[in-house]
């Protein structure tokens, strides 16, 4: 889905920002949200499809209360998701400080750093992997970024300039190229973590997929970052980086697939055993913090 908004706006949100600190910005935010959620149909309805999707478990309902979710569910949503690149335009800023993050399963990945042994820190678009990856610079745990940037290239831009000298390395994904999966085994190779995202799916991308049970309906993910695991051999860990608070954030990292060339013969298979375990702690997460999944597009296969 293409970019809504423009670069100016961010401009004028950094420089409010600069001016008149976290407080007051954080509640411009908050029209900002009402004006998206307000006139994005195709984001308030999947927004909506979601959290309904999630409600209708009875998790989902401890998480989201009785109330069957409506607009202002939706802007709460579209609020959190304002927020979440509020936080990752200060982190960019070079302000890490101003964060409070609790770590758990953070030894998983020092010890990969210490032992210089090459993983795969598997994602989802919760939360802010971003904030993950620029916090986990500043214990020397560097991960580079498999990630497709057209729809996303103002925003990308922006960020970029607000700290040049961050040196965060993002590996160019192209649906249909195979570049990036050379430039992902020598990154892991020298030693090196690389963050993949999960939960996306490219139309180019639908025939290495699986249908899965995911919050009790049926959704299709991509089996890339799971067949890429079973080619290079490398570990793979589940992480994320959860807003809990105002400036406050929980870091998580668990081991996910073990180290171990998969043969060809077995890769498909354990490819999409994979998929669906990473579906079943993708829910846990959304029960966690039911409004920072932030995929605002159709999602299922079913109908709601």
């Amino acid at each position: 889905m293409a970019e809504r908004g423009s670069i100016r706006a961010l401009h004028l949100i950094a420089w409010f920002y600069r001016t008149f600190g976290r407080r007051l910005s954080m509640t411009l935010l908050k029209p900002i949200a009402f004006y998206f959620v307000a006139t994005g149909r195709a984001s308030r309805r999947a927004s909506l499809d979601y959290l309904r999707t999630l409600w209708s478990t009875p998790e989902g309902r401890r998480a989201l209360g009785d109330a069957r979710p409506g607009f202002w569910h939706a802007y709460r949503h579209h609020l959190a998701f304002a927020e979440a690149i509020f936080d990752r335009m200060i982190a960019w800023s070079g302000e890490t400080s101003l964060f409070v993050v609790e770590h758990e399963g953070s030894e998983h990945l020092f010890r990969l750093v210490r032992e210089n042994r090459g993983a795969i820190l598997l994602g989802a678009h919760l939360g802010s992997f971003d904030l993950l990856r620029l916090i986990s610079g500043e214990h020397g745990v560097h991960v580079n970024v498999l990630m497709f940037t057209k729809h996303a290239e103002q925003i990308n831009a922006f960020f970029e300039k607000l700290n040049p000298g961050a040196h965060v390395r993002v590996i160019q994904f192209e649906p249909g190229s195979i570049r990036a999966v050379f430039d992902l085994k020598a990154t892991i190779d020298r030693g090196e973590l690389v963050g993949i995202l999960g939960d996306r799916l490219w139309e180019s991308e639908k025939a290495r997929s699986v249908s899965v049970r995911f919050l009790g309906r049926r959704a299709r993910f991509p089996l890339g970052p799971f067949l890429l695991q079973g080619v290079l051999g490398c570990p793979m860990l589940f992480t994320g980086c959860v807003r809990t608070g105002a400036a406050r954030y929980e870091a998580m990292a668990m081991p996910f697939a073990d180290a171990g060339v998969v043969s060809r013969r077995e890769r498909t298979k354990r490819a999409e055993q994979l998929a669906q375990a990473y579906a079943r702690l993708l829910e846990q997460q959304c029960l966690r913090a039911p409004y920072q999944w932030f995929n605002f597009f159709e999602f299922w296969e079913d109908e709601a």
